[in-house]
C-alpha cells in the first residue's frame, strides 16, 4: 500500500477544458487575434503551462500585459469545469485509508488554489501546489522533491497519477510509478512512448493499483 497519491490536475481530476478554451478565445477575440479555437485544438495545447499554451494560441511572442489580461479571463472562466467520474468517491476513500494526498500542478498556482478549493472543498488534501515562476514547470520536478521532502515522503512510498507524457515523464524524473489516464487531454500517441506504468480508464482503478 503506498502512503501517498500525487494527482495532476487539468484532464486527471478536473475537466477545465471548457474553461480553458473559453478564457483563450475570449481573450484573443479583445487582442483581435484568431479567436475560434476548438476545445480539441486547446487540448493540444495543454501540458506545459499556462505561458506555453497561451504562446500556441497565440501563434507567437506576446507581452507581459496580454498575459496578465489572459489570466484575468482564465481566472474568471476556470469555474465552468467538473469533476470527472468517482474523483470524488476515489479521493474520499484514499482520506479514509489515510493515504496522502498532493496535487501539483503546471496551472498557476494563485488560480490552482482557487480552483481547488471550489472543486474540493470537502477533500483532506496534503497539499496543493500549482506553477511557480522560480521553478522550471513539469516534468521538472525540482519544485515537486522539495515538497515531498518538506513532508517527508519518499518518492518510492507514492504513486504519481496524471493524464499526459507530461506526467509519465514527471513520475519517472522523480523516482514514482506514473497512472494514466485515458480520457484526459494527452495526446495518445506520445502517452504510448513515454511507457507508463499503467494506463487506465477508470478512476476508480487507482485504488486496486495503491
Amino acid at each position: 500500500m503506498k502512503k501517498f497519491v500525487v494527482f495532476d490536475l487539468d484532464g486527471t481530476l478536473i475537466d477545465t477544458l471548457e474553461g480553458i478554451t473559453k478564457s483563450v478565445n475570449d481573450t484573443l477575440s479583445v487582442l483581435n487575434k484568431k479567436s475560434d479555437y476548438t476545445k480539441s485544438e486547446i487540448a493540444s495545447f495543454i501540458g506545459h503551462g499556462a505561458r506555453r499554451l497561451f504562446y500556441l494560441s497565440y501563434q507567437g511572442d506576446f507581452t507581459e500585459d496580454e498575459f496578465s489580461l489572459y489570466l484575468k479571463y482564465y481566472e474568471k472562466d476556470q469555474y465552468v469545469s467538473s469533476l470527472y467520474p468517482h474523483v470524488h468517491e476515489v479521493l474520499k476513500e484514499l482520506n479514509k485509508k489515510d493515504i496522502k494526498i498532493i496535487i501539483f500542478s503546471n496551472k498557476p498556482n494563485e488560480i490552482l488554489q482557487k480552483l481547488v478549493s471550489n472543486k474540493l472543498s470537502d477533500i483532506k488534501l496534503e497539499f496543493i501546489q500549482g506553477q511557480d515562476k522560480n521553478y522550471p514547470p513539469k516534468p521538472d520536478v525540482t519544485l515537486l522533491r522539495k515538497i515531498l521532502n518538506s513532508l517527508n515522503l519518499d518518492p518510492k512510498d507514492g504513486i504519481y497519477v496524471g493524464d499526459s507524457d507530461v506526467d509519465t515523464y514527471t513520475a519517472r524524473n522523480i523516482g514514482m510509478p506514473s497512472i494514466i489516464l485515458s480520457y484526459g487531454y494527452g495526446d495518445k500517441k506520445l502517452i504510448s512512448e513515454s511507457k507508463p506504468d499503467y494506463y487506465i480508464d477508470d478512476f476508480r482503478d487507482i485504488i486496486k493499483l495503491i
